[in-house]
């Protein structure tokens, strides 16, 4: 019966989901077509004109729309991350950085006058593209629904750009053909589509042609209709003249080359066809060359003559005809001043003399006597006098501006038209130079002004956590292609996805052109440019699984109180996680020689100053764990909301409440467990009553403290279960193919050395001392024979001490120092026989020795000592056991394989073949998937139909020859 409820309740869930997910593609849909289509149907449809200076634009039904559309998009968001659970998924450094720049809006508004009304209208013109970001992360779509979604935009884009071209072929008509009555734009060649102003059209098709850009280079060989497509694209990019928009495009084309890393070749003849159409309309259209040269001019005259400084007049301008019409309006600051216009840069006449757009002639001087020869003044640019009296006045107020909301955006010309007028702009407000605007045309002008440089470093800040993660993203996948990796560790290409360059480079886009006009802010460019974001962050960034995760990489951490170099299961774990593209920190012990903190093949590591220590003292024992808890406690409380999920290692199980802090923020802690604690110090230590009870007793707490617990073998599993209710999954403990792919058996050579070897702990149960002395006897039958020893540990003075005094120097060779896991395959590489003599006890008698498999997996026939967990896994014919390892039992052993070449190379054969289905491959997908579980543990992604569970728990391994591998012992 519970089983039904629990399942009726996911059911349900999952109806809701797929509700949810409905309807925010609904909106999100309806969202992007409404502001593409806005201002055809504002300026057409409805014949609402657009304000000139000093008059409010009447609330029209489109803008209504389009506002109910954000809220309701917001409410749907948070109603499915609410449903999912997922409210850790937005705990990334971008929504951190959103929530400090909310705050910092919202002070700047308070402390400098804003009404709430006032600060709310500003906060949610300038956040409300990231309604559109948070709507695709809550959707985490795959790439069908992505190419869905855009292949429904795709007409209505291709509407704009072919009207764009029209008006460009055809002048006049084609604007009436859509039923633009002004001609403002028609009389200077400028291609507005479906907009009101040329450079929405310009944003509309930079963006676009980027995203054929970024399919280009990141995939194989497209078909030329992609390349036609661009083609148009450009077309009506430079039709449309916009400045900002050919120059950010061409910057952002570059940026695709770049974060791609490969294909360049192909980005860079995008670059050449844009300035080739660029250079279409200046070709056929005489007027827009004057246009472009009068722009020109006016840059240069506005640096030379900012403003509070007049221009003297060239003789172009002499002309009496070449006066505004408006110079007497009274709404203009001067006498100079243009005529009305459409927009925020309303132009005038080509080749009449009136100023062109986005140009602004000087204020007349007061003084009857300054009078100038005849013909107007000189036009200068109107953003660099803009920029000149911002400058000043942020001077006055450089950290928090003067108040959000109150200058020269969308929202101060709303709540007042004459919002230059405020004498904290100046004793006669802020000059507009005879220039009839509604705002000020430069977004990060106005945004300096009204929020001061915290206001913008807040701004600038969101802006680059928000490509960060996709930067790391692109270096990940650059990574896999420079080692010829086709595909990452989940099968993904190893090329970025088209998202992620598309995206960066529409951030940098949008940065550009955001210096000369308001884009960031306009109702266009941002739902465009969280679109792509929002794409990227859903299909360009690593899935926390495949069903679908969190959008981005999983930060894991580890702890393991050992030097992670020589630890082989920790590190096949952590880069198992750092080869599909998570972010991995492992705290460890300190290593002679090694920095605070160093990057291992993908994985952080962190060296926290706490020496290994091997030898007989509990003490010592207690004070090295001691002072490694404090050290990782302290670290990782100082990072409370760092990682997605935490690891704890063994030994000792106590290690796992390093991570209070993590576990108090929900963060789930997996509990590894290599080795038992109680079982280690048993056979280590003569039995102490109050120790051993408080190892159990820390034992169980650790298991009852951890949200799941993993660990080598079926057999510890056994004895875990009991001690605690969590699920207990079991991951074999298989040598890494990487670094010890399988390979036949090499017989030695008939005049060469016989080596037998040994590698890992040097221990006293480990019986190494009985090894040297059988080989020293075998040596006095076969002269060949020599003895390989690697690795450290306490056993190793004894060892000295017994080869000196034995006059084994040049037959046993000894360690000189801690062999990294990355350098034992070479160092085997002229081994001939492994050899594990290890003495049974309370320990090692439930153990199957990595070191055991890594000699299989290269073709080593292996001497061993016999425990019940060993052979349950091979049988005789692929080990020679020695049963106990006494030295007459190892100089049998040595003596039957050293002097029977086909039976070493069949026994090596047959343990090859043993090893198959105990490979790591195998085993790290078990490892993802619970690693993968658990981090999305509060933030599921419900599977279609019915769950039988709430939780479902990955099924114990049962094949005896899958479950029994221990650490490397």
């Amino acid at each position: 019966m519970t089983d039904l409820v629990k399942a009726a309740g996911a059911s349900g869930t999952v109806t809701w989901t797929r509700r949810i997910d409905g309807l925010l593609w609904t909106l999100l849909l309806c969202l992007v077509v409404l502001v593409l289509c806005e201002g055809w149907l504002n300026g057409v449809l409805l014949e609402a004109r657009m304000s000139s200076f000093g008059e409010v634009a009447p609330t029209t039904w489109p803008r209504l729309l389009k506002n109910g559309l954000y809220i309701s998009l917001a409410v749907a968001t948070a109603v499915k991350v609410a449903t999912t659970r997922r409210w850790r998924d937005f705990t990334t450094a971008a929504d951190v950085a959103l929530a400090v720049l909310f705050v910092v809006l919202v002070v700047a508004g308070l402390v400098n006058g804003s009404s709430l009304s006032l600060i709310a209208q500003g906060v949610f013109v300038y956040l409300r593209g990231a309604v559109v970001l948070y709507a695709w992360r809550a959707l985490t779509p795959g790439r069908v629904e992505v190419r869905r979604f855009l292949v429904a935009l795709a007409p209505l884009v291709a509407v704009h750009a072919l009207a764009g071209i029209s008006q460009l072929a055809f002048g006049r008509s084609a604007y009436l053909w859509l039923g633009w009555n002004d001609m403002t734009w028609a009389d200077i060649n400028r291609a507005q589509g479906l907009f009101r102003h040329p450079n929405d059209l310009g944003h509309l098709l930079a963006l676009t042609a980027l995203g054929i850009a970024a399919l280009l280079v990141t995939g194989p060989r497209r078909r030329a209709w992609w390349w036609a497509a661009l083609g148009v694209v450009l077309l009506g990019l430079a039709a449309t003249q916009s400045r900002e928009s050919i120059l950010a495009l061409l910057a952002g084309l570059v940026v695709v080359a770049v974060v791609n890393g490969s294909r360049r070749r192909i980005a860079y003849a995008c670059v050449a066809l844009v300035v080739v159409f660029a250079a279409v309309p200046l070709v056929v259209t005489p007027s827009n060359r004057a246009e472009w040269s009068r722009r020109l001019d006016g840059l240069i005259n506005a640096v030379q003559a900012p403003s509070g400084k007049r221009a003297s007049p060239t003789p172009a301008a002499q002309s009496p005809a070449a006066r505004s019409p408006a110079a007497q309006s009274p709404t203009a600051q001067s006498p100079t001043a243009q005529s009305p216009t459409p927009g925020a840069t309303g132009p005038g006449a080509a080749g009449s003399g009136t100023p062109a757009p986005g140009t602004a002639t000087p204020a007349a001087q007061p003084s009857p006597s300054a009078v100038e020869p005849s013909g107007p003044p000189v036009e200068r640019e109107i953003r660099i006098l803009y920029a000149h009296q911002a400058f000043d006045l942020w001077l006055h107020r450089p950290l928090l501006g003067y108040g959000t909301g109150q200058f020269g955006g969308y929202v101060a010309y709303q709540n007042n038209p004459r919002w230059n007028e405020d004498t904290r702009f100046g004793p006669h407000g802020f000059d507009m130079h005879g220039f009839y605007t509604e705002t000020v045309d430069s977004f990060w002008l106005h945004l300096w002004v009204e929020t001061g440089a915290i206001g913008v470093l807040a701004y600038v800040t969101w802006l680059f956590l928000l490509i960060r993660p996709l930067l790391l993203a692109a270096r990940r996948a650059r990574r896999r292609t420079d080692r010829g990796e086709p595909t990452d560790a989940r099968g993904e290409p190893a090329l970025p996805s088209p998202a992620v360059p598309w995206a960066v480079a529409a951030m940098v886009v949008a940065v550009l052109v955001a210096f000369l006009s308001i884009s960031l802010e306009n109702p266009l460019f941002p739902p465009l440019l969280f679109t792509v974001l929002g794409i990227a962050w859903t299909l360009g960034l690593p899935r926390a699984s495949a069903a679908g995760g969190v959008g981005r990489p999983l930060r894991v951490g580890m702890v393991i109180v050992s030097e992670y170099e020589a630890n082989p299961r920790v590190r096949r774990e952590a880069e198992a996680l750092a080869a599909r593209g998570d972010d991995v920190t492992v705290l460890a012990l300190h290593r002679p020689g090694a920095p605070r903190e160093e990057m291992i093949d993908g994985v952080r590591v962190v060296h926290l100053r706490v020496s290994k220590y091997r030898g007989e003292s509990a003490l010592a024992y207690l004070r090295l764990y001691g002072a490694f808890f404090v050290r990782a406690s302290v670290w990782l409380v100082r990072r409370p909301r760092a990682f997605d999920l935490v690891q704890a290692n063994t030994m000792p199980e106590a290690m796992i409440f390093t991570t209070v802090a993590q576990k108090l923020t929900g963060t789930p802690v997996l509990l590894d467990v290599h080795d038992l604690t109680a079982q280690l110090f048993a056979s280590k230590f003569p039995p102490r009553g109050l120790l051993m009870r408080a190892i159990q007793l820390s034992t169980r707490a650790a298991f009852a403290y951890a949200d799941e617990v993993l660990t080598v073998h079926e057999p510890y599993a056994e004895t875990i279960r009991p001690m605690t209710k969590r699920p207990v999954t079991v991951v074999l403990n298989s040598p890494d193919e990487r670094l010890f792919p399988p390979r036949e058996h090499r017989p030695p050579a008939d005049d060469g050395d016989l080596v037998f070897s040994y590698h890992g702990l040097l221990a006293p149960r480990h019986g190494l001392a009985n090894l040297v002395e059988a080989v020293a006897l075998l040596h006095r039958e076969l002269p060949r024979v020599r003895l390989q020893i690697l690795g450290s540990g306490d056993a190793l003075p004894a060892l000295r001490r017994q080869v000196t005094e034995g006059g084994l120097d040049t037959i046993v060779t000894l360690p000189d120092g801690l062999l990294p896991i990355t350098s034992i395959p070479k160092a085997l590489e002229q081994v001939h026989f492994g050899v594990l003599p290890s003495q049974l006890d309370p320990w090692t008698s439930e153990v199957l020795p990595t070191k055991l498999m890594e000699y299989m997996a290269l073709g080593v026939p292996v001497i061993s000592f016999r425990n019940r967990v060993i052979t349950r896994h091979f049988p005789d014919d692929t080990i020679t056991f020695v049963d106990p390892a006494s030295v007459d039992n190892l100089l049998a052993a040595m003596r039957a394989l050293a002097g029977d070449p086909e039976r070493a190379r069949r026994q090596a054969e047959r343990a090859g073949a043993a090893l198959v289905p105990l490979q790591w491959r195998e085993q790290k997908l078990i490892y993802l998937a619970l690693v993968d579980r658990l981090a999305l543990r509060r933030s599921p992604r419900p599977e279609p139909g019915p769950q039988p569970t709430a939780a479902v728990t990955i099924p114990r391994q049962r094949d005896p020859q899958r479950d029994d591998v221990s650490t490397r012992r």
